[in-house]
């Protein structure tokens, strides 16, 4: 096994430079100005040599687990672009969220970065958007200490999906500006970038920019996820412009192959547009049938929050087209399970939307199940508020 050594930035030039870099390792020193022997960063085996599976980072505490992180071979060397050869799998899981940004798999190495895009990932995942963004922009943080474009990349399209999700369109756009802005970034990585800010100028009121975005990503021949995420995109800008019928051609330009082998969030994501457009064409019917199968699909994703919107729209759509029954059954169900997700005040305003259908339809049997459903949310609330008083009383 040979030794690692620690070069310089110049040929052949050695130890002393603004980042040392620990070959073999795939490890690098992230400390400015400091040496490479320095007290606190030094090689702890006989004759100062660093073991391949034994060198750790001395950086803010963080190191890297063996079991985590192994380093690569002695043919394995640190790149011109500080790329780390010793590689961890970070498998983004291309957040299928309501913006529909993916990253596909990539490699990088950093054992801080991987756990803020794993975090993020999760609470994403579980619906919780502000944890995810604030993971996210971990991330972002620790790219920029490693100058990594790709990871700031990917960490900028992940964090605008959850930004998107919480309203917060500007600051989700700024980041993708500044990841675009480094020209290191690959194409395909671009190519996600200006989909996620696609939908951030969406958001803002800019459909024109949002179609320009997506017209640069589709010219480019994107894979089959990344291209159905830029007809969405296409498709919303379209919808922003009242123009139905061209947000259907949208739709349309993508074989239905690749529909239906999209992730399950794509498609509900689809779905919904569908319901949108059909809306707007005044066929509640067909809205209401989209809704459903939007519903299903945000259930398969695991996106319980927007199952239960898209079942409270299937109500919405079933009511406009005069189906009392099956409008009443949709509000049920989404005010139950708004609820058990702990989304009260959503669950409340679909419930009474129920009870207003039920009312003008003088269905007394829906009636009594949308007023128990009440009753079941009230006893439920009583001993939280009986807490709150009796802590006011104290």
């Amino acid at each position: 096994m040979k030794r690692a050594e620690v070069r310089g930035q110049g040929t052949g030039g050695r130890g002393r430079r603004t980042e040392d870099r620990g070959q073999g390792t795939g490890v690098r020193r992230q400390e400015t100005g400091d040496r490479s022997q320095e007290t606190g960063d030094r090689s702890q085996e006989t004759g100062d040599r660093r073991q391949e599976t034994g060198v750790r980072r001395q950086e803010t505490g963080d190191r890297s687990q063996e079991t985590g992180v192994r380093r690569q071979e002695t043919g394995d060397r640190i790149q011109n672009g500080g790329r780390q050869s010793g590689r961890w799998t970070a498998l983004l899981a291309g957040l299928m969220l309501a913006a529909g940004c993916a990253s596909p798999q990539a490699q990088f190495t950093d054992a801080n970065w991987v756990s803020h895009v794993t975090t993020g990932k999760g609470s994403a995942g579980r619906g919780d958007y502000r944890r995810g963004a604030d993971a996210f922009g971990r991330a972002q943080e620790r790219a920029r200490a490693l100058d990594d474009a790709e990871a700031l990349a990917v960490a900028a399209v992940n964090r605008a999906v959850c930004l998107l999700q919480t309203g917060r369109a500007a600051e989700a756009l700024a980041g993708v500006e500044e990841a675009l802005a480094d020209e290191r970034v690959s194409p395909e990585r671009r190519m996600e970038l200006n989909v996620a800010g696609a939908r951030a100028e969406l958001a803002l009121g800019r459909p024109e920019e949002a179609r320009a975005r997506t017209a640069a990503v589709l010219q480019a021949h994107p894979p089959g996820v990344l291209r159905a995420q830029a007809v969405l995109a296409l498709g919303g800008a379209e919808l922003a412009d009242l123009d139905a019928p061209a947000a259907e051609r949208a739709l349309a330009s993508l074989p239905a192959a690749v529909w239906n082998t999209a992730p399950a969030g794509l498609q509900a994501e689809r779905a919904e547009m569908e319901a949108r457009i059909a809306a707007m064409l005044e066929s509640p019917r067909g809205a209401w049938d989209w809704q459903d199968r939007a519903a299903a699909l945000w259930r398969e994703a695991g996106r319980l929050p927007d199952m239960a919107r898209a079942l409270a729209e299937a109500g919405r759509q079933a009511r406009a087209a005069g189906a009392s029954a099956a409008a009443g059954d949709r509000f049920w169900r989404a005010a139950r399970s708004l609820w058990a997700q702990g989304l009260r005040d959503e669950a409340v305003g679909v419930l009474e939307e129920g009870v207003a259908c039920a009312a003008e339809a003088r269905d007394e049997a829906a009636g009594r199940r949308m007023a128990q459903l009440l009753v079941t949310f009230q006893e439920q609330t009583r001993p939280m508020d009986g807490k709150t008083e009796e802590h006011r009383n104290e």
